[in-house]
């Protein structure tokens, strides 16, 4: 048996030159790798708000709207016609389907003739009208939204209380609705037996439906991350934290990789953080957003919302929402402007640009 052997200075050499060169090729196919890209269509109608003087969903011209959401769904999806996209959107059209809206604060909220369109296109999919759910944790706008609650048969629109509640197992604080809760906690198979009068759900698809909307002295603006501070039972507890906490939220399984679809309501949009009912900054925006990505959409809807102020004479937001680029950091989406390819779709006049 034949043998070399090599001094301490030789083998830290070798292994060393070993080192670079692995490196070196790993470098070469980080930088020859394409950058992951996302798609934002922006679609907008001066006609979506006309159907009377105030900004609430009375005001919204149904048949408008319904067409922006529409168009955006297409546009998004490429897809033919609406059964074919909303299928693309919703692969097994047998499961159940929770929709997340934002309807916690009177002033600006998740309106219903935004999400009829979406309830309709999975209905149109071949979705049991019984497999849908609307919910968010409280019910403060669901008037001037337009929502009624429903716990029996058909679409349910509720709380996460009329759902299952929250877990309350260790940690965990996440809706049952999209966990199906925990097998092992008694005080939650209690929560959901006394308080939960639609029955247990467990979600296997999600569509968030948020706002848009600043949130002066938290995170800056509150979008369609933040809109999942309604799926957990304890979000006053990390509003400390919320720049850290919000990527953490929306990094979680049953979170990240149920969402299907993103449609922002910016039909109006506060661009100034105002509690109750108060609309002195709400303007008059007419879009509808479409998109997977809660970055790209965060990002997107942060520039809106600083050009809003601007347009108001408003300084930007403050302190910025340093929460999107932690969750790009976390492989959650993109938030970078030059990676982000936003349709914008004019309806009146039928203009399209990319």
């Amino acid at each position: 048996m034949f043998g070399v052997s090599l001094g301490r200075r030789a083998f830290c050499k070798i292994l060393g030159g070993a080192f670079l060169l692995l490196n070196g090729l790993r470098l070469r196919c980080h930088a020859q790798a394409p950058q992951r890209r996302s798609r934002v269509v922006s679609v907008h109608d001066p006609a979506a708000s006309g159907a009377a003087k105030g900004l609430d969903n009375a005001d919204l011209d149904a048949k408008v709207v319904r067409e922006m959401v529409n168009r955006g769904v297409l546009a998004f999806t490429g897809a033919g016609d609406l059964r074919q996209a909303w299928r693309q959107i919703i692969p097994d059209t047998s499961r159940r389907v929770a929709i997340k809206v934002n309807c916690q604060i009177r002033g600006v909220y998740t309106k219903a003739k935004v999400v009829q369109p979406i309830v309709d296109g999975l209905l149109l999919a071949g979705v049991p009208a019984d497999n849908v759910l609307i919910y968010d944790m409280t019910q403060t706008a669901f008037d001037l939204a337009g929502f009624r609650r429903n716990t029996g048969p058909g679409v349910k629109v509720g709380r996460v209380a009329d759902f299952g509640g929250y877990s309350r197992i260790l940690y965990h604080r996440l809706a049952n609705l999209l966990t199906g809760g925990h097998r092992y906690s008694g005080v939650n198979l209690l929560s959901r037996t006394l308080h939960a009068p639609g029955g247990s759900w467990d979600c296997d698809y999600l569509i968030n439906v948020p706002v848009l909307k600043a949130l002066d002295g938290y995170c800056g603006v509150t979008l369609s991350m933040k809109n999942h501070y309604g799926s957990i039972g304890n979000p006053s507890e990390h509003h400390d934290d919320i720049m850290e906490h919000i990527p953490l939220v929306n990094s979680l399984p049953e979170i990240r990789n149920k969402t299907r679809l993103i449609v922002m309501d910016a039909i109006f949009g506060e661009y100034k953080w105002m509690n109750g009912r108060d609309q002195s900054y709400v303007a008059r925006v007419d879009k509808v957003l479409v998109s997977k990505d809660p970055v790209a959409m965060d990002r997107v809807g942060w520039g809106m919302i600083e050009s809003l102020r601007k347009e108001h004479g408003l300084p930007p937001v403050a302190p910025q929402p340093a929460y999107i680029a932690k969750a790009a950091s976390l492989g959650l989406g993109v938030a970078d402007l030059s990676r982000i390819d936003l349709k914008e779709i004019e309806l009146r006049g039928k203009k399209e640009c990319t």
